[in-house]
């Protein structure tokens, strides 16, 4: 059995079909996908279906999660449009209100942050509030903002460690965080106490774009490059 994390699928349903595939996904293996599997690809649904029919497969909110929340419930679409969420509201149109629905409820129900061994997973980041290292990880976690685990950047330059846990993230594509689009250098990256696994998929082929895994038993990364 091993655990696999991943982040920032966005609608790239091929890759991450070919991602199974290349880690050989398994029913007694375990996957954790940190947020925004839906807006900008292609096929944000087919994801969110495949990730629904699985029950070892574990996903965390994102702030793209958030946003269709808010759609839903009653605000303008434009801010979701803003932000790719056209192709996942067509693909809503089409399926009709019952689907819309049952995927508000899943998504409602969905937490910020999963604690797997000694690993923080979060979407974006976490706050590290004042003598954060004195406090219980119940109670570190409990005060930790929903707006700052799904759109927070504060941390990225400036990363800290809650005592011996490291957080996995993503939100932040390291094509961003490193300002390179050179291929061989658009990997997971390890700064102080944090992973950053989101490797812009939903980017492009043309600026390194890929998804990006990571094993957790032993660290083993895997890579499954943009088609588009």
């Amino acid at each position: 059995m091993s655990k696999y994390v991943i982040s920032d699928i966005h609608g790239c349903y091929e890759e991450f079909i070919k991602m199974m595939d290349l880690i050989n996904f398994k029913e007694d293996d375990e996957l954790f996908i940190l947020g925004d599997v839906i807006d900008r690809g292609h096929n944000p649904l087919e994801i969110i279906d495949y990730i629904m029919s699985h029950s070892n497969i574990s996903l965390i909110k994102g702030n793209h999660e958030e946003i269709f929340i808010d759609y839903y419930n009653g605000d303008e679409p434009y801010a979701w449009f803003f932000n790719g969420g056209k192709t996942t509201y067509d693909q809503l149109e089409e399926r009709g209100t019952e689907y819309a629905e049952r995927l508000y409820k899943y998504i409602s129900s969905l937490p910020l942050i999963k604690v797997i061994d000694k690993y923080i997973l979060v979407h974006s980041t976490l706050d590290f509030i004042d003598n954060y290292n004195d406090l219980s990880l119940e109670v570190f976690l409990n005060k930790q903002e929903e707006n700052i685990c799904l759109w927070g950047r504060e941390n990225i330059g400036e990363e800290k460690q809650y005592k011996d846990y490291t957080v996995i993230c993503g939100h932040t594509p390291v094509q961003v965080i490193n300002e390179t689009k050179r291929d061989e250098e658009v990997k997971i990256l390890y700064r102080k106490g944090t992973i950053y696994i989101d490797c812009g998929c939903f980017i492009g082929k043309h600026e390194g774009g890929k998804l990006a895994c990571l094993r957790l038993d032993d660290k083993q990364e895997f890579y499954v490059k943009s088609i588009d």
